[in-house]
């Protein structure tokens, strides 16, 4: 039942990052994603190839339904879910890998879920905007909208952690 719970709440999230980015636009400066989130909360047994193919397929979803570029948001978080593999055991340490767990805030505190999250929401937002920039931008506005992504997303991204996996 947990995962049936757990797919369905995925998927009401992807929706859900669709109606944020047709209808809920900040400004210019701040884009709101909670994708990250849902990549780097995937199963753990998922390997990278299948977390690569549900990122890119998330990604699509979104840019398909929602007013952006369509690809854009598939090719950032593509290597967020190549990330994933490299960043679970770096901040969580080889403890979650062996006793094969689910990510959670209850078990692994707020603290290291928050760190993980942050560098997925980083790497994410550093392919979007350089890939939605083109150089079109110059470099202090791309920053600022940048820093201002990942510092606006991180923590709604932990509240969706919360949402993905209460326990």
């Amino acid at each position: 039942m947990k995962n049936w719970r757990f797919i369905i709440l995925y998927l009401m999230l992807v929706a859900g990052q669709v109606i944020l980015c047709n209808y809920f636009g900040l400004s210019q400066y701040v884009l709101i994603s909670w994708l990250p989130v849902l990549i780097l909360m995937l199963p753990h047994r998922m390997g990278s190839i299948v977390s690569m193919i549900v990122a890119f397929a998330c990604g699509f979803v979104v840019d398909f339904f929602s007013t952006g570029m369509l690809g854009i948001t598939s090719l950032a978080l593509v290597p967020v879910a190549l990330s994933r593999r490299a960043l679970i055991p770096l901040v969580f340490g080889d403890e979650q890998v062996t006793r094969d767990e689910e990510l959670s805030i209850a078990r692994f505190g707020i603290i290291k879920m928050a760190l993980a999250i942050l560098v997925s929401c980083g790497i994410f937002f550093l392919v979007y905007i350089w890939a939605d920039s083109a150089g079109t931008v110059n470099f202090w506005r791309a920053a600022t909208r940048y820093l201002l992504s990942v510092l606006v997303s991180t923590p709604i991204c932990l509240y969706v952690a919360k949402l993905l996996r209460p326990e």
